[in-house]
């Protein structure tokens, strides 16, 4: 019984990415969001634009729908853009390079944004892409787009200049920037936070 449900979750989840694949390729808004919304599975976002990316490009059409969700959903307990984020923890160059193929380009300007992340893996020269336009709310935002094995220990807050190659998604008095970390002109650190520390301190 066991092997059975295994085997008609593998062939629905195959039918899901099949149908959105399809649904990007030909441009069914449609049917790209009506499969979109059936990736319910653990890592049913990371399934899908690793079948997305390869495409290299999407219809218009697409763009326009996905970026509708996007925007509409981002106060939204359970809606893409909280989903995605949970789906890609620990794929953050995946995330990027899903957004720049779904989202249309927009003009943007230069961005002075800041980010709260663990101070091991920006010493190890890992930066992450959600940043925020106001750095007293840039811990609350790495609180919800990381994972809570990251907020052991010791973390940093970080000040970027974002060109606008680097934006991928957001204004900086949206619910988090998320950037490219390979195109940022500059990264500097600003101060440390220890856990057993005052939050406040993160922002002084």
């Amino acid at each position: 019984m066991n092997a059975l449900r295994i085997t008609l979750e593998t062939l629905y989840r195959a039918d899901v990415l099949k149908r959105l694949v399809a649904g990007a390729t030909t441009g069914d808004a449609d049917a790209f969001l009506g499969a979109a919304a059936q990736l319910t599975w653990t890592g049913g976002w990371v399934d899908a634009l690793r079948a997305l990316v390869p495409l290299g490009t999407v219809p218009d059409a697409i763009r326009s729908a996905f970026q509708h969700v996007w925007d509409s959903s981002v106060s939204q307990e359970f809606g893409l853009r909280r989903t995605m984020t949970y789906d890609l923890l620990g794929q953050d160059q995946l995330l990027v390079d899903g957004l720049r193929l779904l989202l249309p380009e927009i003009a943007q300007t230069p961005l002075t944004l800041f980010r709260v992340q663990s101070l091991a893996d920006y010493r190890a020269g890992r930066i992450g892409v959600w940043w925020d336009g106001d750095r007293s709310s840039a811990l609350s935002l790495w609180l919800t787009t990381s994972a809570a094995r990251e907020h052991d220990g010791t973390a940093v807050l970080l000040k970027a200049e974002a060109p606008p190659e680097a934006i991928v998604s957001g204004q900086p008095d949206e619910f988090g920037v998320v950037v490219d970390p390979r195109r940022l002109a500059s990264v500097r650190e600003l101060s440390v936070l220890r856990f057993d520390q005052e939050p406040e301190l993160v922002a002084a």
